[in-house]
């Protein structure tokens, strides 16, 4: 049995450090408890995340590549996380952790490394526990290293106190010329902290300043070394080739530019004139925060050693331009710097060679500012600019031939986890659910078929629990509300999934509406249609009137409303692919569960959390005859006395409607096959297993042929019960942990003789495929499964909460499936897998 990982879809971690890059094919990010690797190369760019790392047990905060002297970034990665710990990467062939940081007491937010030699890396981290803490790892220097190697522990060699405020950002560099190594430290306390040491391998840190100016908390810090710069550009022209720049951000929407130069070289002409012009100033105003915040004085570096220089630090530019917290400054050769601020806009700032000040050559971003704002930006190679947002989106723009930055596709995902997923009935898309009240379509697009987010149909109000396709164009969703609510697709979306995947909906465009928007405090997506498709009367046209003001996505919505060519953008998915609901649901007492659809579309039955047995039954609802229009009353289905947790229906003529609990018990309801009008014969309860297993059901499926069913638990253990005989003894399939999704693939396996395959997921986030002949006798049930665990590359670090096959084969011998799985991680991935 062969597994290949097809796609990966995550957010970012929401912080401000998440993402680095390596060069423009390697952008290292933070994502959940993993660390995701992407290539944003224009060739291989639309992939997505192409593996992701493993090895944090709790959020990654952080990643950096480590750099050497002169700033330039070398293969060795480094992620801090809140499990306390930092890990280091070492490529060697494939990415693999080569030690484990540990010491801190509570989360690291911030790290930075840089090469003392070839096989010597220098790091300092940041924590929540208020210290920063300095480590030194010896790199594995070999071509190859054994993929089971352990990764060694590492302990502190120095711990530094920054004062009474925590650090919310370190930057580390060597000085020109002198060997010796500067900390930078940016704090809560609105200051940055200096600590210089030798290059020595025993030398320690010491403090030598700190620099005041910002007014609120230091939010980032980096380093850039000077470059020989044109002697025409008044605002570096006195930048010398032994100079530093450190760039800081703060919270006060200002970022400084600091000069680090030779003692020797910094004159004080001009600079006493100028600071008796700004103490005048202060004076004059009766406050000496101006004096304070421009200072031109002179900040002395101590030699570290008799070899050593002293070095001064002076305030070299302030850079105004945002108007919110800026999160995030990174260098790029040129000089170019790029800020990233909750205001929504990314910065590219550059020397003005004529104004003889730096100025915004550029800025990224929604006009007006975004929702919540950037957290971060960072300059891939020199044509690319990659941001993430609050809620985990990323944005990529490219710098096209005229000059221009051009917005680009990136990667996208859930940034809370994932509890469902689920195909169309056709099998060319699926459809996934979170906590991060969201739901979102995924697809493979264009010639080469990669998957890619399509659509994002609905933005909610609460946190979603479920979804299931009625048709290619109908899902019904729950989420922690008592309503469930029914989406159907718009015409934009028909005419998008055409142009992204070349095929067609077999659906009557003129039923669909043009568009959605969801209104300002509202929980309803409202259809919009396009100008100039229905003639309004007054009333109408006032009514519409008022909707606009009441909606922040209508003008949006109209506006997008012609399919685009190309996957949407992350600011086109927020806001003009929505679905509008076509009906509410209205039947339970509490929070919705579970949901489920027969395959033929004709069935939904739904369910919610119960603690008694009144709350604890379906609703069985029969779909509506014409496409879009109301829903009947549903049929109450009793049996059980706690939440149901899951229903599948039978994949054969929908006969049966399987129901698992926590109470431990399965029920079967079946309709009379033997009526004139079975399609219309209502569902009755034929069994009722009260002790199927000795904890809770997570999960149930049906075999393809319908011949038998299987039943997850908690108490680790799979269960297959005969269809035809329920009563009798069930066999039992035992695994390591709790069981909490399983799925059959959909049709017998022809690879020489017919087998059957099941795959389950277990509470780690382990896969395995199962696999058994199919018996000669009718309705018999396999007892000799042959188990094969997925590698971890393709697999979960947390609880998966659904599994998926694929409705139809890849290939036409019916051995090639996809596999989709959500999880608690905040992923979805769909792998390939080939059951040969």
């Amino acid at each position: 049995m062969a597994t290949e990982s097809a796609f990966i879809s995550g957010a970012c971690s929401r912080t401000a450090h998440a993402v680095d890059s390596l060069d423009q094919h390697a952008v290292a990010m933070a994502m959940g408890n993993l660390v995701g690797l992407y290539d944003p190369s224009e060739q291989t760019g639309l992939r997505g995340i192409h593996s992701a790392l493993r090895g944090h047990t709790q959020r990654v905060n952080c990643c950096r590549f480590a750099h050497n002297a002169q700033g330039s970034p070398i293969p060795v990665l480094l992620s801090g996380s809140a499990d306390t710990t930092a890990r280091v990467w070492e490529k060697h062939g494939s990415w693999q952790c080569t030690a484990v940081l540990e010491g801190h007491g509570s989360a690291v937010i911030a790290l930075d490394a840089i090469a003392l030699s070839e096989d010597l890396v220098l790091i300092a981290t940041a924590s929540t526990d208020g210290t920063v803490r300095i480590w030194q790892h010896r790199l594995c220097i070999r071509e190859q290293t054994p993929t089971d190697a352990q990764p060694k522990t590492r302990s502190a060699v120095q711990i530094l106190d920054v004062g009474a405020r925590s650090s919310l950002a370190v930057a580390l560099t060597e000085l020109p010329d002198d060997r010796t190594i500067v900390l930078a430290s940016g704090n809560t306390d609105s200051r940055i902290h200096m600590f210089t040491r030798a290059c020595d391998e025993s030398a320690r840190f010491s403090k030598c300043l700190t620099l005041s100016g910002h007014e609120d908390w230091v939010t980032s810090l980096d380093f850039v070394r000077s470059a020989n710069q044109d002697g025409q550009n008044a605002a570096t022209a006195h930048w010398g080739a032994s100079d530093v720049v450190l760039a800081s951000a703060s919270q006060d929407r200002y970022v400084r530019l600091w000069r680090i130069s030779p003692a020797a070289g910094v004159s004080d002409d001009g600079r006493a004139g100028a600071q008796a012009m700004l103490d005048a100033c202060s004076a004059a105003l009766g406050s000496a925060d101006i004096a304070a915040q421009l200072t031109t004085r002179a900040h002395t570096l101590e030699a570290v050693s008799a070899q050593a220089n002293a070095h001064a630090v002076t305030l070299d530019s302030v850079l105004i331009g945002h108007d919110g917290w800026v999160h995030s400054v990174r260098w790029r050769p040129g000089p170019t710097l790029v800020t990233a601020s909750a205001d929504g806009s990314a910065i590219s700032w550059e020397p003005d060679a004529d104004a003889g000040v730096w100025a915004s050559a550029a800025r990224l971003g929604a006009s007006g500012g975004g929702a919540s704002g950037f957290l971060g930006a960072v300059p891939v190679g020199q044509s690319l600019v990659l941001a993430h947002g609050y809620h985990g989106s990323m944005h990529l723009w490219r710098l096209d031939s005229n000059n221009l930055w051009v917005p680009s596709p990136a990667p996208s995902g859930h940034f809370a986890p994932v509890r469902d997923v689920c195909w169309d009935p056709r099998g060319h898309c699926v459809l996934t659910a979170s906590a991060d009240q969201t739901t979102r379509l995924f697809a493979p697009v264009g010639e080469q078929d990669i998957w890619r987010e399509i659509a994002r149909p609905q933005i909610h109000g609460y946190d979603m629990r479920c979804a299931v396709f009625t048709s290619p164009v109908e899902y019904v969703a729950g989420a922690d509300e008592k309503v469930v609510r029914v989406f159907r697709a718009t015409k934009t979306f028909a005419e998008s999934w055409h142009t992204l995947t070349g095929q067609t909906l077999d659906v009557d465009l003129q039923t669909l509406a043009a568009g959605a928007s969801l209104p300002v405090l509202g929980l309803s997506n409202k259809a919009v249609a396009r100008t100039g498709e229905a003639e309004e009367n007054e009333e109408e046209k006032a009514n519409d009137t008022y909707s606009m003001r009441q909606t922040h996505t209508d003008v949006a919505a109209q506006a997008l409303a012609a399919a685009r060519e190309g996957p949407p953008l992350e600011e086109h998915l927020m806001r003009g692919t929505l679905w509008p609901e076509s009906d509410k649901l209205y039947a339970h007492a509490y929070e919705i569960h579970s949901i489920a659809s027969a395959r033929s579309g004709r069935w939904v039955a739904t369910a919610c959390r119960a603690t008694a047995d009144r709350h604890a039954s379906v609703r069985l609802y029969a779909t509506p005859q014409t496409p879009g229009g109301p829903w009947p009353q549903p049929t109450v289905l009793a049996a059980h006395s706690l939440t149901v947790t899951r229903m599948r229906f039978s994949p054969l003529n929908d006969q049966h409607l399987l129901t698992v609990s926590r109470d431990r018990s399965w029920a079967l309801f079946s309709r009379d096959s033997s009526s004139s009008s079975s399609d219309d014969a209502p569902f009755k309860l034929s069994v009722h297993h009260k002790r199927a297993h000795a904890r809770i059901i997570w999960d149930a499926a049906w075999s393809p042929d319908s011949a038998f069913f299987a039943t997850a638990s908690r108490d680790k253990t799979v269960k297959l019960w005969s269809t035809a005989a329920p009563n009798t003894a069930p066999i039992t399939i035992s695994f390591p942990e709790s069981v909490t999704a399983i799925d059959f693939v959909p049709e017998a396996v022809p690879a020489g003789s017919p087998r059957y395959a099941l795959a389950a997921a277990l509470e780690s986030g382990r896969i395995f495929v199962l696999t058994a002949a199919v018996p000669a006798e009718k309705n018999a049930i396999p007892t000799a499964w042959s188990p094969t665990e997925l590698p971890s590359s393709c697999t979960h670090v947390t609880t998966v909460n659904r599994l998926a096959w694929c409705p139809r084969s890849q290939n036409s011998d019916q051995t090639e499936w996809l596999l989709a799985s959500a999880s608690d991680d905040n992923t979805l991935r769909i792998n390939f897998v080939q059951l040969c």
